[in-house]
């Protein structure tokens, strides 16, 4: 498995992963992921198995009142990569380019009834620590996740 920096060439493929990865209202459009992955404060970057592609992460660095922080836009790993730990391998590197550019923690938004995403992030050390009405649209609520760095 090869972790590399996204590059414009992987959108049509990173979008077509999110399709068999996410049903509406979860999954972006292909305008939207290109605007998140090639935005100046995103981190994007491929995981790769031979000529598959297996997942991709796209990490964006926030302002937050007096500091700075992670904000994971999403992760997406295909279904013949699951439980391996490529979802686990590409957060890491993430927060490690967050914590490195000065952020001070991550956060991000999961679907409250994404039960296996939910046990992935706290297995992970992040925590809930509130919640987003209607954040993915009417009736389909987002938990909001935290991790600080310890110094």
């Amino acid at each position: 498995m090869v972790l590399r920096r996204y590059e414009r060439r992987d959108l049509e493929s990173i979008v077509a992963l999110d399709a068999e990865c996410f049903a509406p209202p979860f999954r972006f459009s292909r305008e939207a992921m290109r605007r998140f992955a090639e935005a100046e404060n995103a981190w994007a970057v491929i995981a790769e198995a031979g000529d598959a592609l297996a997942g991709f992460c796209i990490v964006h660095i926030e302002p937050a009142e007096a500091v700075e922080v992670g904000y994971v836009v999403t992760i997406d790993v295909g279904e013949g990569f699951r439980r391996r730990g490529l979802g686990e391998r590409m957060l890491a590197e993430g927060e490690a380019w967050v914590r490195a550019s000065g952020g001070v923690g991550m956060m991000l938004h999961v679907y409250v009834k994404n039960a296996g995403a939910v046990r992935f992030y706290e297995r992970l050390g992040y925590r809930r620590v509130g919640g987003q009405k209607g954040f993915y649209g009417p009736g389909v609520d987002a938990a909001m996740y935290w991790k600080e760095f310890e110094s």
